[in-house]
């Protein structure tokens, strides 16, 4: 490869420090990116290259082949991930999104194992200032709210994007230079994807001096973000926000935070300003709860607490661990004081993991109580229970920041227990 190559590489490049991963599609930014790390930081650099098998298995081996061979050029070690048929699909019907964002949803997870398995800093993408634009047009577009026009962010969390400041001209007159060749995703020209069209349409008539309008407003809105950091969310399952962080802080940080929650619990559908302006109302009550889609809210004086909603299900339980949907029911090799241990003999069988209903109850040591009547106690959306022949054994609620409760029946038993806790995947 032509040295002079590394006197043409544009000053908006960036690099972070530490051992690097770089997300690989073999297009034209990826190599490009590519070739600035076989020339500035080769030593430290891997990549990763993940096939989604939505496209053509010809197309797709092309472009494996290629990627294969330019990495081996630049001496950069090249991981080959591929994604089973069916499964991006099946992920896009299940939580009711379109293929691109279930495939960037699962490339993202890949990416972020390897990277923690490999020790590495930083996940590197290619987006360049041409993405930048197209995506606060998009967001201009869809009347999102006025703090997302901050655009792709250079760092997020591990995730760093070194080629940000720089354009697609640049990145193509470099990639002439280098002689290299790349592959094109023929779903890039698929226009019922809405950055295809704004691409392919709108992008073609944004004069170049219009395209820094646009990343600079992204940078300012950026700037004015970090005055103003999002509000500070705790837990994992329930999300909460402690109440008066949330009310004395500015409208826009309010709908930021309730947006930003309600996507890492992944709802089904889009939030509208009434219901915004809802759990806002709630908020201030200090009391109550509502359902949104697959969430329930609950707001009490101190904290405003998120739940992901369940589908009911009810399984046989066979003494191993097992996993329902987003739930699993595992035996902890390492309990601690407040886990459930009982005596499996004592069970009458069938044993059954389901969803609480209205009406279950549980003997405890202070009498028999409902079931509801917990979970209103702890301010609970549901529980799990785990049944037998004589009633409900173990009531699960733990896993909900609750207390899971075992039958008085399994107290006077000699013998030791087993383990048991239910977590969320």
């Amino acid at each position: 490869m032509n040295v002079s190559l590394r006197a043409l590489i544009p000053e908006g490049v960036v690099l972070p420090e530490g051992k690097l991963l770089l997300a690989f599609s073999g297009g034209s930014d990826s190599l490009f990116l590519m070739i600035v790390l076989s020339l500035l930081a080769k030593d430290r650099t891997e990549a990763l290259y993940v096939n989604h098998s939505l496209r053509s298995r010809d197309e797709l081996d092309r472009e494996i082949e290629l990627n294969k061979k330019n990495a081996a050029i630049l001496g950069i070690p090249l991981h080959i991930v591929s994604v089973p048929d069916g499964v991006i699909r099946e992920r896009a019907r299940a939580r009711c999104v379109g293929i691109e964002a279930a495939a960037r949803e699962i490339r993202y997870s890949i990416l972020h194992d390897a990277a923690e398995s490999g020790g590495f800093s930083y996940i590197l993408t290619a987006h360049h200032r041409e993405d930048q634009v197209e995506t606060v047009l998009m967001r201009m577009l869809s009347s999102s709210p006025f703090y997302s026009y901050q655009g792709i962010l250079r760092c997020d969390g591990n995730v760093y994007r070194p080629i940000l400041s720089v354009s697609k001209m640049e990145i193509l007159s470099f990639l002439h230079s280098s002689g290299m060749e790349w592959t094109e995703d023929s779903t890039n020209n698929d226009d019922t994807y809405l950055r295809n069209r704004i691409r392919h349409g709108l992008l073609s008539s944004v004069s170049e001096e219009e395209r820094l309008l646009i990343s600079s407003i992204a940078e300012n809105v950026m700037v004015f973000r970090r005055r103003f950091p999002a509000i500070k969310c705790y837990g994992r399952v329930p999300v909460q926000l402690r109440r008066h962080d949330f009310l004395s802080s500015f409208p826009f940080q309010r709908d930021e935070a309730i947006y930003r929650i309600l996507g890492s619990l992944e709802l089904s559908e889009r939030v509208s300003r009434k219901t915004i302006a809802e759990i806002v109302s709630k908020a201030q009550k200090g009391e109550g709860k509502m359902l949104v889609s697959s969430m329930a809210i609950y707001f009490s004086k101190d904290a405003i607490s998120f739940y992901p909603l369940i589908d009911d299900f009810a399984v046989e339980y066979k003494g191993a661990d097992m996993v329902v949907g987003t739930l699993s029911l595992k035996h902890p090799t390492e309990p601690d004081n407040l886990t459930i241990c009982l005596d499996e003999n004592l069970f009458y069988p069938p044993v059954v993991l389901r969803t609480s209903r209205e009406g279950d109850r549980i003997e405890l040591r202070d009498g028999i109580r409902k079931v509801s009547e917990l979970e209103k106690n702890m301010r609970l959306p549901y529980s799990v229970v785990l049944e037998d022949r004589k009633g409900i054994a173990v009531v699960f609620s733990r896993f909900l920041n609750g207390r899971d409760r075992l039958a008085k029946r399994f107290l006077a038993s000699d013998r030791k227990g087993t383990a048991l806790a239910i977590e969320i995947e």
